[in-house]
């Protein structure tokens, strides 16, 4: 029975070293590096807002996302707007459809589960 018990601990050894071969950010460092990453969808964001205002002339508002940075593939997901949100539910919808297939690299070893909100307003 013991070298039944030493084969099973050889084989979760791997397991646990491979687990930890995972990123692990600073609670900072997570928060910039999933705002740097939403930033790379600032256009698709930028084009969202200027077909609302198309739509209707004076389109204010907010739009807050939740949504969780799944470990180990670093995939957005659960990506929604939230109740909180203030502008038109075409510009929600539209903002939660820009940030769809993003994924942050390197993963890292938790979710994580974030909230972010865009202000939308009318240039002077």
């Amino acid at each position: 029975m013991m070298r039944a018990m030493r084969n099973y601990l050889l084989i979760l050894l791997p397991i646990s070293t491979l687990a930890c071969s995972f990123h692990a950010r600073s609670p900072d460092q997570y928060r910039d590096d999933t705002r740097a990453l939403l930033e790379s969808r600032g256009g698709k964001i930028k084009d969202c807002y200027r077909d609302a205002l198309e739509a209707t002339n004076e389109t204010t508002g907010t739009v807050t996302v939740n949504f969780t940075v799944e470990k180990k593939t670093g995939q957005l997901s659960n990506i929604r707007a939230a109740e909180q949100s203030t502008a038109p539910e075409p510009l929600r919808e539209c903002v939660v459809k820009a940030l769809e297939g993003l994924s942050l690299s390197p993963p890292d070893a938790r979710d994580g589960v974030a909230t972010f909100r865009y202000e939308f307003e009318p240039e002077a």
